[in-house]
């Protein structure tokens, strides 16, 4: 095959280079985004793959030359799928590239809330020991901890929780198969009542858009702390920042920002970056914010580049392709 890849970052290159040498198939690789002037480059290919979070628009399918996508991702809002469809192009997603970096970077930022590393840090930035020394702690597994979305990034996290002992509430329409997770599965309600910790891992679908909102945010206990890595618009910003001010909420570990644009980090880079939630977010020292970088690992980075390469190896071939978008 001869498969063109857009949007690839330095970090990738070593994966498509040995994919290509073991399958002995060619693919270019292109810095661009794909759009309907770019997507002219893979006019003498047999399929794209892309990572994105630009739209894919239908005047982008009216004119794409080939007719495979795979999609190096998770995430699939900014793909319009209708105009896929009308114009046979078959897409491919990356669901789960790496549960377990997401789930680690998850807990990670449980503990870090948990035991006041912000105030802590700021502290002895400013060279008071003596304050650094103030900021007690808690134990993870003294904790209860809802988990929202029990998919593989969830049941990931769930696992580790019971590592350390914590009580694990869930809320879920689908509960995890695995006999070996302890877990209490309760309405949605309740774990927001109960849980010391709530932890988001749900996709971004219009069913799910502000999911944790002020209405959400006044049922919780005094001092919750909500960790996102999940999608942007899973949490109302306005309401959460509300709650922080007042005290209600405990800190908040955000790594998917809900106005954050196509690329942060170089919108970040090149000054053009500028929101002031985002702003009010990082001066408080209760909050941890990080630029969607949860899934980034080498081992989440190789198995998107080859899961997304495979995938259009079976499209080509006729077989069946477990993760296309329908």
């Amino acid at each position: 095959m001869h498969i063109s890849a857009f949007g690839v970052r330095g970090d990738e290159v070593p994966y498509f280079q040995a994919w290509a040498a073991r399958t002995e198939n060619e693919v270019d690789l292109y810095a661009d985004y794909l759009n309907v002037d770019t997507c002219q480059k893979a006019n003498n290919a047999d399929a794209i793959t892309c990572f994105q979070t630009v739209p894919y628009p239908a005047a982008l399918f009216a004119q794409l030359p080939v007719p495979y996508l795979a999609l190096r991702n998770a995430g699939f809002e900014n793909v319009d799928l209708a105009a896929a469809r009308a114009h046979h192009v078959k897409v491919s997603y990356v669901p789960a590239y790496s549960p377990r970096a997401i789930a680690e970077f998850a807990v990670m930022s449980m503990l870090t809330l948990l035991r006041q590393n912000g105030p802590v840090q700021t502290a002895l930035h400013d060279h008071d020991y003596r304050l650094a020394k103030t900021f007690m702690g808690r134990e993870l597994g003294d904790c209860t901890v809802g988990v929202i979305g029990t998919g593989h990034i969830g049941q990931a996290v769930i696992k580790i929780l019971n590592g350390f002992g914590a009580r694990v509430l869930i809320t879920d329409t689908h509960l995890p198969h695995d006999a070996s997770l302890h877990y209490e599965a309760v309405p949605l309600p309740q774990l927001l009542a109960q849980s010391d910790i709530i932890t988001l891992h749900i996709p971004g679908d219009p069913s799910n858009h502000h999911l944790l909102n002020d209405q959400a945010f006044r049922m919780m206990k005094a001092g919750t702390l909500i960790i996102n890595t999940a999608r942007p618009n899973v949490l109302d910003t306005q309401a959460l920042l509300h709650h922080l001010r007042s005290g209600k909420l405990g800190g908040v570990a955000i790594d998917t920002f809900e106005h954050e644009a196509d690329d942060l980090l170089q919108l970040a880079e090149d000054h053009d970056f500028s929101d002031p939630l985002w702003e009010e977010l990082l001066a408080m020292p209760n909050v941890l914010l990080s630029p969607h970088i949860a899934y980034y690992t080498d081992v989440a980075v190789r198995n998107m580049v080859e899961q997304a390469l495979d995938s259009l190896v079976a499209f080509h071939a006729g077989e069946p392709v477990a993760t296309e978008l329908t």
